[in-house]
């Protein structure tokens, strides 16, 4: 049996995190060097997420990969009319809307379609009116799934944070969730995508979620280039997915 390919999509986020550090004092790292690494090392997407407190990517930044990447870019941006113009702008090749909170580490679960149903399918219709392909990043949780359905997502992304840092019994029931909402992902013809938190580890347990198409890694990716730079960690981590 020919066994599925799953793309390997690369959050560069955390690059341009050591860049802001110093306040965007430097020119390094250069993110479009990160892109063309990303690709060299065989991976098919750029993802970066456009946060309302700019404490990594930039404005510049969006204008900049969107333009001049040679890998499609995925843009992750908040439910809101000032970053849906932000992509009616740029037209990078998905938009995946996500949930977002000012205090937060860092993405700490799905979003929750149903509470903002209204404005997302708009934003939907507008963004796919401008051939821009639309994912939301949700919790695997059914009435989710069938929310984004209705509201016309393209895709899902399902936050894989909870599942990733769990152990045992609970890790099977999150896991077992994951599945369930894969499944019916699938049945309301939308892709499945997975994405935070993975690392090589569960990289290799995550390509046996049923119809999965996508995932997208990041923080990992970044840390282990520091050891074994970028290329070589994509190609590592496609090896895991294989």
């Amino acid at each position: 049996m020919k066994s599925k390919k799953i793309i390997l999509g690369v959050n560069i986020d955390h690059a341009a995190t050591l860049r802001q550090v110093r306040g965007s004092t430097t020119s390094y790292p250069d993110l479009l060097a990160m892109t063309n690494l990303v690709r060299a090392g065989g991976g098919k997407q750029i993802t970066i997420h456009l946060r309302e407190d700019r404490r990594h990517i930039q404005d510049a930044d969006v204008v900049l990969l969107c333009k001049k990447s040679k890998l499609p870019i995925n843009l992750e941006i908040a439910v809101s009319d000032e970053m849906l113009q932000v992509a009616i702008k740029n037209k990078p090749k998905w938009v995946c809307f996500v949930p977002e909170k000012r205090e937060e580490l860092t993405t700490e679960g799905g979003l929750n379609v149903i509470k903002v149903f209204d404005d997302l399918k708009k934003m939907t219709q507008r963004l796919q009116a401008e051939k821009i392909k639309v994912s939301f990043f949700i919790e695997p949780d059914l009435q989710q799934v069938n929310a984004a359905a209705l509201a016309g997502a393209d895709a899902v992304e399902f936050h894989t944070g909870h599942w990733v840092l769990s152990t045992d019994e609970k890790k099977k029931y999150i896991w077992g969730k994951l599945c369930q909402a894969a499944i019916k992902t699938h049945e309301h013809k939308m892709r499945v995508h997975a994405g935070h938190g993975l690392d090589f580890h569960h990289a290799k347990l995550i390509k046996k979620m049923p119809h999965l198409k996508e995932v997208n890694i990041g923080h990992s990716l970044i840390c282990y280039s520091l050891e074994h730079g970028l290329k070589k960690s994509t190609q590592k981590m496609l090896e895991k997915l294989k």
